[in-house]
């Protein structure tokens, strides 16, 4: 029996690649005759059902907050609850007691990653930014090897074991239908759809811009936005309200070309990749999802990443063909421009086949 523990938290983007190793590890393990029990530990209770229909354990463990506060503070009554943090995964790992710790990193993965040392238990960690962030840099030094998915990140890490495996990204995601997809959605398979991503904790500048321009965008295209979860519920009742008030000409046309989602699971998330013509999002580790399948995408950096790491994704995802543009330069008319452009079609030939040399559809596995 082999025991692996995955661990990462605070967004999408360092819980998702788990599944994907996951099921690598399951793969690998069932061809190799390994009897292998996984166990996942991260801070958002959303992805459970995603985990357990795998067959991997599910625990859900307390994060101490060092969100900012007003004045860009640091809120230090969030260190009173480490040592909670610390006894919790004392106690898990004990428990469970893997045979090696695979850490995406965020706060979720300081504690059990630092008790994996404790207990002699190898330490692997992976690097989704071009940037890292301050917990994997922290662990860097104790573990036994470092995972990047940006040749840019190796510089921060000195004299380490390091492996550029880029992100990894569940293999369904790149095997949707358009003509399934149109169906899922109801919409025309040959007008064309935009994919607004705003995460999984929901981007408001792209929300709003989407709100904004909901009435020429679908005059337009076809739009499937996914808001966040958090945020669902207020851009759904924005949405409405245009159309109610556009009830007797322009509301139609939302109803018929416009599909809102909190969060797009993943069956949801391989027709809308498969049904897009363009996708529009932030410049976080979804790039590698946009890049496997191959869509021209135009990426807005959150401007306010840890030490602006979302910029440098884009700086080098733009290298590869992708459309980096900034909050502050970015109105309606001018999405919609680089929009039409991107649409040309000798543009998008060009422009598909560039990002998906970005890609590395082989992270999970390696």
């Amino acid at each position: 029996m082999k025991r692996i523990l995955l661990i990462g938290g605070g967004t999408g983007g360092h819980i998702v690649p788990l599944l994907a190793v996951g099921r690598e590890l399951q793969k690998t393990a069932g061809e190799k005759g390994v009897n292998l029990n996984l166990m996942v530990l991260t801070d958002d209770g959303t992805w459970q059902n995603e985990f357990e229909s795998e067959g991997i354990r599910f625990k859900k463990i307390f994060v101490p907050k060092f969100r900012r506060v007003q004045g860009g503070k640091i809120n230090y009554l969030s260190f009173l609850a480490v040592p909670v943090a610390f006894v919790q995964a004392l106690w898990l790992l004990f428990i469970f007691m893997p045979d090696l710790v695979f850490s995406k990193g965020s706060f979720a993965s300081l504690a059990p990653s630092i008790v994996s040392r404790l207990y002699f238990i190898p330490l692997f960690i992976h690097e989704s930014d071009s940037i890292p962030g301050l917990v994997n840099r922290f662990l860097a030094g104790s573990a036994k090897k470092v995972f990047i998915s940006f040749e840019a990140a190796a510089r921060y890490f000195p004299n380490k074991n390091l492996i550029l495996s880029g992100n990894p990204i569940r293999e369904s995601l790149t095997q949707g239908k358009k003509s399934e997809a149109a169906r899922f959605f109801n919409f025309n398979p040959n007008v064309k759809t935009i994919l607004f991503l705003a995460g999984s904790q929901g981007a408001r500048f792209i929300n709003q811009l989407v709100i904004d321009g909901l009435v020429r965008l679908t005059d337009e295209f076809q739009i499937i936005h996914q808001t966040g979860i958090k945020n669902f519920d207020s851009v759904k009742s924005e949405s409405d309200k245009i159309i109610s008030e556009g009830v007797e000409n322009y509301g139609k046309k939302i109803e018929a070309n416009y599909r809102i989602f909190g969060l797009l699971k993943e069956e949801e998330l391989k027709n809308a990749y498969a049904m897009c013509d363009i996708i529009i999002s932030r410049a976080g580790s979804g790039i590698f999802e946009i890049s496997a399948v191959g869509k021209p995408a135009i990426v807005i950096p959150y401007p306010y990443s840890s030490k602006n790491h979302q910029r440098e994704n884009a700086l080098e995802f733009a290298e590869f063909g992708a459309v980096a543009m900034e909050e502050k330069n970015l109105g309606l008319g001018t999405l919609i421009n680089q929009i039409s452009y991107l649409l040309k079609p000798e543009i998008y030939s060009a422009t598909s086949e560039k990002i998906k040399q970005f890609a590395k559809p082989d992270a999970a596995k390696i």
